[in-house]
């Protein structure tokens, strides 16, 4: 029995050491992973890990990691994710899939659509929020010009 007991132990011990391996290795970045990347006008522009066996999807990845689309900036019609071709012949070649959210219904569709590693969702900004930054970038240097003249 003492020495069942010893096998176990040693095993336990075995795997311990193999499961602190691999979370070090995460935590580290080492880890061989497929990335989805997210982009423009998302709550948090970043890569979402693919999960390891299972399927991710739109929703997931805009939802879980993005934190959705930012209200203030982004166009819900204007949802895009980007696939470039696998084929060397084709290089620069892209594949992109719209999404017009406007129509909350269409959002269903982002639970059905699976993404595959290296794609880019792209979410693009409201027409109002280019006309706001072009002000934002024009006005500071309007208003140094304005006080140099005074002075």
């Amino acid at each position: 029995m003492n020495e069942l007991q010893l096998e176990v132990n040693l095993r336990r011990g075995q795997l311990l050491e193999a499961r602190e391996n691999y979370q070090s290795r995460i935590d580290l970045g080492a880890d061989d992973r497929d990335y989805v990347y997210l982009t423009g006008e998302v709550g948090k522009q970043s890569r979402f890990p693919l999960p390891y066996d299972r399927k991710a999807t739109l929703a997931d990845a805009m939802f879980a990691q993005a934190d959705g689309v930012t209200v203030e900036t982004g166009d819900v019609s204007q949802i895009y994710v980007l696939r470039a071709s696998s084929d060397p012949r084709e290089f620069g070649a892209v594949t992109a899939w719209h999404l017009d959210a406007r129509n909350a219904a269409n959002y269903a569709l982002s639970t059905k659509f699976e993404l595959r590693p290296d794609d880019i969702v792209f979410v693009a900004q409201q027409p109002i929020t280019k006309w706001n930054r072009a002000v934002a970038q024009v006005v500071p240097s309007l208003i140094s010009v304005t006080n140099a003249a005074t002075n």
